[in-house]
């Protein structure tokens, strides 16, 4: 006696629920356009690479201070700031969870002014060399900010 038992296939009709999520009727290529879309939209490029002008040690904190400005008569500017790895040109990387970026949102009215660190913790064993890295910066304007922190020998 077998345990279970062949049968043909048979197309069941899909069960609608409201607890279950329905499938996307639209299609991807107008979901990737909207991306697309998105990801051109207005930015703003920003002066940079911003290096620090300090040369960091293993076991300390390195920080770059960069000044915020919302341009007279605009709307206000709301910025959140996300960094992510640092690296360097032989592929040590610093994580980002080693950086912060105080005060990690900002909103300016327009006229303001305002001034953001961006501090790294430099691990104890460091390789030395120049961490090259991105702060993602989301809200009312999309960009990023390039940092360079130069990692040199221990101190002694």
């Amino acid at each position: 006696m077998p345990y279970f038992e062949r049968k043909p296939y048979v197309s069941v009709s899909r069960a609608v629920s409201p607890i279950a999520p329905q499938p996307d009727n639209q299609p991807i290529s107008d979901i990737a356009r909207r991306v697309l879309d998105r990801e051109r939209g207005p930015q703003q490029h920003l002066d940079g690479p911003f290096m620090c002008r300090k040369t960091c040690h293993p076991g300390s904190t390195a920080t770059i201070l960069l000044s915020f400005e919302a341009p007279e008569g605009a709307a206000p500017v709301q910025m959140q700031f996300e960094p992510g790895d640092l690296t360097n040109s032989n592929g040590d990387i610093l994580p980002a969870n080693r950086i912060s970026v105080i005060p990690p949102q900002i909103l300016l009215d327009p006229g303001e002014a305002t001034d953001v660190a961006v501090a790294v913790t430099i691990p104890d064993l460091t390789e030395p060399g120049e961490y090259h890295g991105r702060i993602a910066c989301t809200g009312t304007d999309q960009t990023s900010l390039v940092v360079i922190f130069e990692v040199v020998g221990a101190q002694t």
